[in-house]
C-alpha cells in the first residue's frame, strides 16, 4: 500500500517545496493549509506521516498534536514538526513528535525524515 503523507503548513512556499520533494518518492500527499484542515483530514483518515508546522493562525500545531495524542488510532503515525522556531520544540511537543525540521527546510531533511518514518513501519 502506498504511504500517505499529510503536510500541514500555512506557508504556500513551504507546502510547494515539501510537495516537490515528496513527488520523487512513492507516497500519496495530502495538503492542509492550516490546523483546522489538518484536523478534518485526521478525523477521516490515518496518514502514515505528518509534517506539521507549529505556528499557524486559528488552530496551531500544538492543537493538532494534542488531537493526535488523544486519538489512539493515530499512535503509529510518524510526526515531524516543521518550524522556523527551534524553541517551539518544548518538552511536551517534542515528546509527541518523532522528528523536528527547522525552516528554511532543506530537501535532504525532508527525505531523511520520510526515510526514518517509512523505516519505522518495517
Amino acid at each position: 500500500m502506498t504511504p500517505i503523507v499529510l503536510i500541514v503548513d500555512d506557508d504556500q512556499q513551504t507546502l510547494l517545496l515539501i510537495e516537490q520533494v515528496l513527488k520523487t518518492s512513492n507516497v500519496s500527499v495530502i495538503r492542509a493549509e492550516d490546523g483546522a484542515q489538518a484536523l478534518e483530514v485526521l478525523e477521516e483518515m490515518t496518514p502514515d506521516v505528518m509534517l506539521l508546522d507549529m505556528l499557524m493562525p486559528h488552530v496551531g500545531g500544538a492543537d493538532v498534536l494534542q488531537y493526535v495524542s488523544q486519538t489512539p488510532r493515530l499512535d503509529g503515525m510518524f510526526v515531524a514538526i516543521v518550524s522556523a522556531h527551534r524553541q517551539l520544540a518544548r518538552a511536551d511537543e517534542a515528546a509527541r513528535a518523532n522528528a523536528y525540521l527547522v525552516k528554511p527546510i532543506r530537501p535532504g531533511d525532508i527525505r531523511e525524515a520520510l526515510s526514518r518514518a517509512l523505516d519505522q513501519d518495517n
